[in-house]
């Protein structure tokens, strides 16, 4: 590494070059704190439940030992990873605050972990960690306690935003201190590390407060068959609005998915959601009539296996998607969803319901500033250097050259691997580090360049074929060949055909004395290339030779 002990730098290792897996790290005088350790959900044939994660090798193989990991909220793309990757490195001190480490704890629950190291933190009180001095301040998002953080060093003073934006009425939580943050502004703020995710946007994200008055009005025309609401789970303003609105008009409410119930006990416990008496249960609502049903369930991004789905696919036991129903999509579409959750409308639409979505109706507002929240918060703040985050290099890009044209001093394009010295007029990328992408497959990480994985590609693209050869030593065929391929075709004569092609290679080639090894390989290009010629594909192949 070029950087010294000395040195204060800014590692991003995830979040910086795609929207999701965020995490980030900053090292002074021999000190490391991470920022968050998120996930982001894959779009490949993999899985249908994937989950990828930033790869933390770079840590693992230069001994690196946290001080701390400071996670700003409960989002998964800022604290998914944390279960998985904790033991590996060490199982650091986490420092968050109460309603976040609500979550957390029973994430590593779910996964039999039960001692963890967590700290809770304090608005506006400082702590040491490492050589760093850190503060959180609140801020406003969609999901209780989002914090920004303050990292004061000898050297200079780093502004971590966290996801963000402006809501003068957030319903849950409190608006932005503006007077801390000019506080902040009279300190002097040297670089500003922020969310880039909303940068395209020109006007301002929206209150939760404009939603609950869109949602009131639809509830009130809507007094005949049942109203169904999909959300984010995290999305706890959005709980309540839906909660409080379906109180006002003598519905009921029940939960449907995992992540909601889970999120669900977690506010209950920092005193959000409380004294709602119209929830019940899964049960209990067959009792109630469906004009007085309201469903919350995940499920708003198509996911395969999310409540809405099992719906629509008429697997639950007790509630049943009618004709006339009122579906609600409360929620923004993530990137790469798109197709998922058109085949998913589609299916509603075939059973007669009514949609609407955020495209025809303020049913959702994003957490995240645009262009007007960004300039406002250069104001308030007054940064010498912006380095964006969160985003696509799409996103930093416009976001950096915004800041630019709004009269920041400096700014610093980064991507994922870039390390950053901080210095007080002449911060600048200085080298890069290995940065990557990790995989969860069952309860087991694998790198995404791992050959394990590049096999699953090729199977799920291209299928795979078995084939075992029963020589004797004389190198006679014993048997005809074992044909097993499953995954490529079950048409019997291209099965024979594969068999007698073997048959004759084994006889023409043995002749030349190859040794087992070289005679599979021979008979492995020559099958790939037959079935290549005769259907298309290249699967992955494997031969097997067995003396007897």
């Amino acid at each position: 590494m070029k950087f010294s002990k000395n040195d204060l730098v800014f590692i991003p290792l995830g979040g910086s070059g795609e929207i999701g897996m965020n995490c980030n790290l900053y090292h002074y005088n021999n000190s490391w704190i991470m920022i968050d350790l998120g996930v982001m959900f894959g779009n490949s044939n993999l899985s249908s439940n994937e989950l990828i994660m930033p790869n933390i090798d770079f840590l693992i193989n230069n001994n690196i030992k946290l001080d701390g990991l400071i996670l700003t909220h409960a989002h998964e793309d800022h604290i998914g990873a944390v279960p998985f990757l904790y033991k590996k490195l060490d199982s650091f001190k986490i420092f968050t605050t109460s309603f976040t480490a609500s979550v957390l704890k029973r994430k590593f629950d779910s996964y039999g972990i039960r001692e963890i190291n967590i700290e809770l933190l304090n608005y506006n009180e400082s702590i040491e960690i490492g050589d760093f001095n850190i503060e959180t301040l609140a801020l406003t998002h969609s999901i209780p306690e989002p914090n920004a953080i303050i990292l004061r060093t000898k050297k200079l003073n780093i502004f971590h935003t966290g996801d963000w934006k402006i809501d003068p009425t957030p319903l849950v939580g409190n608006p932005i201190d503006q007077t801390k943050l000019n506080n902040l502004k009279n300190e002097g703020i040297d670089v500003m590390v922020c969310d880039s995710t909303n940068v395209f946007n020109e006007n301002p994200s929206g209150s939760e407060n404009d939603v609950r008055k869109e949602l009131r009005q639809i509830f009130q025309k809507k007094n005949k068959n049942k109203i169904i609401v999909t959300c984010f789970a995290s999305n706890i303003a959005r709980l309540e609005t839906i909660l409080k609105v379906s109180n006002e008009f003598n519905k009921c409410c029940v939960f449907l998915g995992r992540s909601i119930h889970r999120i669900y006990e977690s506010a209950k416990e920092n005193n959000y959601l409380t004294n709602f008496n119209n929830i019940v249960s899964e049960k209990e609502s067959s009792s109630i009539p469906e004009d007085n049903l309201v469903i919350i369930c995940t499920g708003s991004q198509g996911e395969t296996n999310a409540a809405l789905s099992r719906l629509v696919n008429d697997n639950n036991r007790f509630i049943e998607i009618l004709k006339n129903d009122l579906v609600i999509f409360s929620s923004r579409e993530i990137p790469g969803n798109e197709k998922k959750i058109s085949e998913l409308k589609n299916k509603l639409l075939k059973k007669n319901v009514n949609i609407i979505d955020s495209k025809i109706s303020k049913i959702h507002v994003s957490g995240h500033p645009s262009k007007k929240e960004l300039k406002q918060m250069y104001e308030w703040v007054s940064p010498n250097t912006i380095i964006p985050v969160h985003g696509e290099f799409k996103h930093l890009s416009e976001h950096a050259n915004y800041a630019k044209n709004c009269g920041i001093k400096k700014q610093i394009l980064v991507e994922n691997g870039d390390v950053v010295l901080l210095e007080k007029n002449s911060s600048k990328i200085i080298e890069k580090v290995f940065s990557g992408r990790i995989l969860l497959k069952g309860n087991k990480t694998f790198p995404l360049e791992n050959t394990f994985l590049k096999n699953l590609n090729i199977v799920s693209s291209e299928g795979e074929i078995f084939i075992n050869i029963i020589l004797d030593l004389d190198n006679k065929l014993l048997t005809e060949p074992v044909v097993f391929c499953p995954t490529v075709t079950d048409e019997k004569k291209l099965l024979a055909d594969i068999r007698n092609l073997v048959s004759e290679q084994v006889y023409e080639n043995v002749s030349k004395s190859f040794i087992d090894e070289i005679l599979c390989d021979e008979l492995k290009k020559t099958v790939r290339s037959y079935i290549k010629k005769s259907i298309g594909l290249k699967p992955l192949t494997y031969i097997e030779i067995v003396r007897i």
